[in-house]
């Protein structure tokens, strides 16, 4: 009777020695990836701060035509037609550029511009600002995409 006695008190310490070392092995692991969750958040959060950074940078950035045939708007153009044809030039292929004709106060001019800022443009359609003139294209002009800017030249 003392043998299963000793068996039995025996294998119970052995027992909660295994729990309670699993327990400290958990407890240990959770510090760690605690740790470990940490240092990923804020390398995560020093990224997308540099993605805005850059974003803002980006955005700040007026792109203008490089072609002789820049923009001949008057400053009393209205913001948001003037701001879409500016900052929509953007282009990485012919393929995103189209010609879209654009109707202002006292005629109508032609504009290389991607394929966003021609939506952009149609939300807006009811403006009707005065210009100066509309750029001259030689007649045997192409639309291209120079410089990742639309252009016709």
């Amino acid at each position: 009777m003392l043998k299963w006695l000793i068996i039995t008190l025996v294998a119970i310490v052995v027992f909660t020695t295994l729990l309670l070392g699993l327990g400290y092995l958990l407890k240990e692991h959770e510090t760690a990836t605690t740790l470990l969750k940490q240092e990923l958040d804020q390398q995560r959060a020093q990224i997308k701060a540099k993605e805005i950074r850059k974003q803002a940078k980006f955005k700040s950035t007026i792109y203008r035509p490089l072609s002789n045939a820049s923009l001949p708007l008057k400053e009393s153009l209205g913001p948001n037609k003037q701001q879409i044809l500016l900052e929509n030039l953007i282009c990485t292929s012919t393929k995103q550029c189209i010609l879209i004709d654009i109707q202002f106060e006292d005629l109508s001019c032609v504009f290389a511009i991607n394929t966003i800022g021609a939506s952009l443009l149609a939300k807006v359609a009811g403006d009707f600002s005065s210009v100066g003139k509309c750029p001259d294209y030689p007649p045997n002009s192409q639309l291209s995409c120079e410089l990742n800017i639309c252009s016709y030249q």
